[in-house]
């Protein structure tokens, strides 16, 4: 390169007085490149060589990358040149970003697995761990690839996507050194890794199990109060009910059942350790609807309360206020049209559109914990996992909680038409798996007092099954509504909460779409909703629309129906990513089953 270099640009001759300008500062406009060998300069870079044929610098690193971002991330790369130095450079220039130097901090490999075979969580997602150590948008930590955010001596780590397991190091190995084979976690696909389970829902069993999930010792089935509690309840006659050994009379989904003393005093219901053969994962399964086609129960209103399900949901009279003046609110139509925006990209709901919608708020300190339905004047439905969950430290009790009813505003008291409820009971599925999938992700709230009904506060129906095989289609529009997150973020920042309830039309997705679409293991009692990454509409539910509302319109009878209970996903509103809902519909014996309800009728 000649020492006289021909200055570029805008400057003019009559502005410098000359053309040329000396070597030394010609080499601060254009770097020189040092020859180490013959013809050097016109070799492509070389990390490794540079590194190894003399003492490697910032320079060095900058030759061969041509990009800042990259030189700074691998001058970690530039040793004294020694015999084990030169032997740890080639191996990470052969393996590139398959192993990491020093303690990992700069390694940008896309390993997102740990040494135990277990797969990492996103960094910016807080499922099923809320991440409170590091920042993950601020850093700009990728997808769940490893990384050493937080300088850890151990090197790379992820937290992980079991619940039970919060953070491990990564399967990536350090530079010169030898990984150990990474075991593989079996994908858990029922009928297949069960060596012993019961076909179809355990109706056949006739073993002497007489102890249940909770470790409760069964009733015998002969007692009188179990005897009454048992009186027009749909139970097979060919079920015979033996001592106090578990059964199955009613053909509950969940499988062998019997009844308990609780620790209150109380009786109530219990299932039995007995699996289910085919209780998910119908690999080759096509189908296209999401329910069962198991017959409907109702509820007693001395046990239930005044509510709109069942039968009561096809009279004129009981009806909340958009449905008793026949007003469709602003956006009503997008979901009908979809039968012929928690919550991220949505809308504002309009006043009164959704007076089945509850907020659990945590007494102290005060804050808004998740979603909830109103479905009779005394029970509220939500998500378990909005009660019980320790990997988020929860797990609470009736005295922590309030219920909110009639609020359109987030954050004000609304005086005049909220109503604040304690509860007294809690009642929470006992087959909620929150180590594995958040399966059966259910709970039941039992008010101290019974509300009272306004235009604001209503409760929603519940489906039957012809309403349920109806409206759960591929493609068919539900409602969510919900306070919860604006967007996806590292915390709940009042700037990114809603000021006003929101809401979200999202598509029911085929169940076979769901379940590809995640490594997380999906039953028959969740479906998957939102928009495909081609769809061109966007939005998901998002952190604090949980337990809140899946809600469709029937256009058989102009009434509004609960079909799911916001339950999980990956993110909120990612390309191939769904939300994911509880299966209202499969959980309505245990419902019936709590709550008591002793003369009910079915309706097809």
């Amino acid at each position: 390169m000649s020492a006289c270099t021909p200055v570029t640009g805008p400057t003019s001759v009559s502005s410098v007085g000359k053309v040329f300008i000396d070597g030394k500062k010609a080499s601060q406009v254009i770097r020189v490149r040092r020859a180490n060998t013959p013809f050097e300069e016109l070799k492509q870079g070389n990390l490794e060589r540079e590194c190894v044929e003399e003492i490697c610098s910032h320079e060095e690193a900058r030759e061969v990358f041509e990009q800042t971002d990259k030189t700074v991330r691998t001058v970690a790369f530039c040793y004294t040149r020694t015999a084990d130095n030169i032997v740890k450079i080639r191996t990470c220039i052969h393996h590139k970003d398959n192993c990491y130097l020093n303690i990992g901090d700069h390694y940008s490999g896309n390993v997102s697995i740990t040494v135990s075979g277990k797969k990492c969580q996103y960094w910016k997602s807080n499922f099923p761990h809320k991440i409170t150590e590091v920042n993950a948008t601020e850093l700009k930590l990728p997808e769940n690839f490893c990384r050493n955010p937080d300088k850890s001596p151990g090197g790379p780590w992820c937290f992980t996507s079991d619940p039970t397991v919060r953070r491990e190091k990564c399967a990536v190995a350090k530079c010169g050194e030898t990984l150990h084979p990474v075991p593989t976690v079996p994908v858990k696909q029922c009928g297949i890794c069960k060596t012993e389970c019961l076909a179809g829902s355990g109706e056949t069993y006739t073993g002497d199990l007489s102890v249940t999930l909770q470790g409760h010792t069964c009733l015998d089935w002969s007692l009188p109060k179990v005897k009454a509690l048992s009186v027009g309840k749909d139970f097979k006659p060919e079920v015979q009910l033996l001592k106090n050994h578990c059964r199955n009379p009613d053909g509950d989904l969940e499988g062998p059942w019997c009844y308990v003393m609780s620790a209150a005093g109380n009786i109530t219901m219990d299932y039995c350790n007995l699996e289910l053969c085919d209780e998910a994962y119908e690999e080759d399964s096509d189908r296209k609807r999401t329910t069962s086609e198991k017959r409907s129960t109702f509820f007693s209103p001395r046990s239930f309360g005044q509510g709109e399900e069942g039968k009561k949901c096809k009279r004129p009279t009981l009806r909340p206020l958009f449905e008793k003046v026949s007003k469709a609110d602003e956006t009503e139509s997008d979901l009908i049209k979809s039968y012929a925006k928690r919550i991220v990209g949505g809308l504002t709901a309009e006043v009164g559109s959704a007076p089945w919608q509850v907020m659990l708020f945590k007494r102290s300190p005060q804050e808004l914990l998740c979603g909830a339905s109103l479905i009779s004047d005394q029970w509220i439905l939500t998500a378990a996992h909005c009660i019980l969950y320790p990997p988020w430290n929860k797990n609470f009790t009736i005295d922590d909680i309030l219920v909110r009813l009639g609020k359109h505003y987030r954050a004000k008291y609304e005086r005049g038409t909220e109503k604040i409820v304690a509860i007294d009971e809690i009642i929470i599925h006992p087959k909620y798996n929150w180590k594995e999938n958040l399966n059966r992700d259910i709970a039941l709230l039992h008010m101290k007092k019974p509300v009272t009904f306004t235009n604001e506060i209503h409760p929603v129906c519940l489906p039957t099954k012809s309403v349920a095989n109806l409206l759960m289609s591929e493609g068919f529009k539900g409602r969510v509504t919900g306070w919860g997150n604006l967007k996806e973020s590292w915390t709940s920042n009042p700037q990114n909460l809603p000021s006003v309830l929101q809401q979200i039309h999202l598509p029911i997705v085929n169940q076979d779409v769901c379940r590809k679409s995640t490594s997380i293991r999906v039953t028959d009692n969740m479906f998957c909703a939102g928009f495909s990454p081609d769809d061109t509409q966007r939005g998901d539910a998002c952190e604090g629309d949980s337990g809140g509302p899946f809600v469709m319109k029937n256009p058989d009878d102009n009434r509004w129906y609960q079909i799911g209970v916001v339950s999980w996903g990956e993110g909120c509103d990612r390309d191939g990513k769904y939300g994911f809902y509880t299966h209202l519909f499969r959980m309505r014996r245990w419902m019936r089953k709590v709550i008591e309800k002793s003369d009910s009728t079915d309706d097809d």
